[in-house]
């Protein structure tokens, strides 16, 4: 229990320290362990963390404001219009999502996991850069009456590549 104390003092004196040193630094420190720990926020959560922006924060970090905010399907921010681009997975994310795949094959059945894991193993072993679904990219945007499979997104997807 003292080390846990102890431990518990060190992480609040090392964010404090942050905090004098580094508003913006304080802020991204705390939405990168969010982001680290946190898959999806409970309405409960979101209600804390919208209280918690809410607070007058000016004397401690008067260069920054933080807020929730739509972003538009283009990936545009709704308050400050900021093109909000999805960047990279960094590792310790990438091997996150890949246990996570793995997880929800397995919990269809033990077949479905070690399918899985077997294809994503010949994968690695060819050293592909890409693998594209093309039943998905042909199928994208294309749920309406006359929407059909196009070989043409897939074209053009590749292109890109």
């Amino acid at each position: 229990a003292a080390e846990a104390a102890e431990a518990a003092e060190a992480a609040e004196a090392a964010e404090a320290a942050l905090l004098a040193a580094s508003p913006d630094g304080w802020l991204r420190s705390i939405l990168d362990e969010l982001q680290q720990s946190v898959e999806e926020l409970s309405p409960a959560s979101a209600r804390r963390l919208r209280a918690e922006l809410a607070r007058d924060h000016t004397p401690f970090a008067p260069a920054w404001r933080a807020s929730f905010a739509d972003v538009t399907a283009h990936g545009v921010c709704g308050v400050c219009g900021a093109d909000l681009s999805a960047g990279p997975l960094v590792p310790a994310q990438r091997a996150r999502l890949r246990e996570g795949l793995l997880a929800a094959a397995a919990a269809r059945g033990p077949l479905h996991g070690l399918a899985l894991r077997a294809f994503g193993e010949w994968v690695s072993r060819r050293g592909y850069k890409y693998v594209v679904d093309g039943a998905n990219v042909a199928y994208r945007n294309q749920n309406y009456d006359g929407g059909r499979f196009s070989l043409e997104q897939v074209g053009l997807l590749l292109n890109e590549l």
